[in-house]
């Protein structure tokens, strides 16, 4: 069997684009043809010589829930006991009020507001998006939001969570990240300013390597 790449890791491609020649395992934003992998969409190349797998992660496009995503949404609609909230999907997330509190009885609208945004998590994907806010979920008060594509989330998160614990704790901040692009940063105002550049620049870079040694040095020199 003959392997052969030919393109860099973590080049972006584009749709048709051969990516490789082999027996290679796509998980993501690519398809075979005979021996030769190509690129479905426009992205960066993720290639693992070593594991024989290849995924292209897109640049662009909306959120796809996963049962246990942490999402974080704004109330869009108040509805009986159900809240319908926009997550950057092509879907709204739907929040029941027994997935919020223990009483029941309790009226959504005594509980949320239009407008408000939600930490919840990603219980059901079929047909609806169901969320879920009990605790440690729930409603956000004040600090800032950011939105990013949720394709540079992971970028954001790090290897176990590495690239966020140095934003919080060069910038003192509180951060809840969503898997749908939305990051909430709650702490002194330098702090969220901080913050809030830091994510723009991972998500600007995320395709470059380094890139935890460059945001930890620009972290560095603003906090000195």
């Amino acid at each position: 069997m003959i392997f052969m790449i030919h393109v860099k890791n973590r080049e972006i491609v584009v749709p048709g684009e051969l990516i490789a020649t082999g027996n290679f395992h796509v998980q993501l934003g690519a398809e075979k043809d005979g021996e030769n992998i190509y690129s479905t969409v426009v992205g960066i190349a993720y290639i693992d010589q070593e594991k024989k797998y290849i995924k292209i992660v897109p640049l662009r496009g909306k959120y796809m829930p996963r049962v246990g995503d942490s999402v974080i949404g704004v109330v869009e609609e108040l509805a009986l006991k159900k809240a319908i909230l926009d997550i950057n999907s092509a879907h709204k997330g739907i929040l029941d009020i027994r997935d919020v509190t223990m009483d029941r009885s309790t009226e959504i609208n005594k509980v949320f507001s239009v407008g408000d945004t939600v930490y919840s998590k990603v219980s059901d994907v079929s047909g609806s998006v169901s969320l879920y806010a009990k605790p440690p979920y729930g409603k956000l008060h004040g600090g800032r939001i950011i939105n990013i594509p949720s394709t540079k989330i992971p970028r954001v998160i790090g290897k176990k969570g590495s690239m966020i614990s140095i934003i919080k704790r060069y910038t003192e901040c509180k951060i809840y990240v969503g898997q749908n692009g939305t990051i909430w940063v709650k702490g002194r105002d330098e702090g969220e300013d901080l913050a809030l550049k830091a994510i723009k620049i991972i998500s600007a870079e995320s395709h470059t390597s380094g890139l935890t040694e460059r945001i930890t040095k620009f972290l560095e020199e603003k906090v000195i």
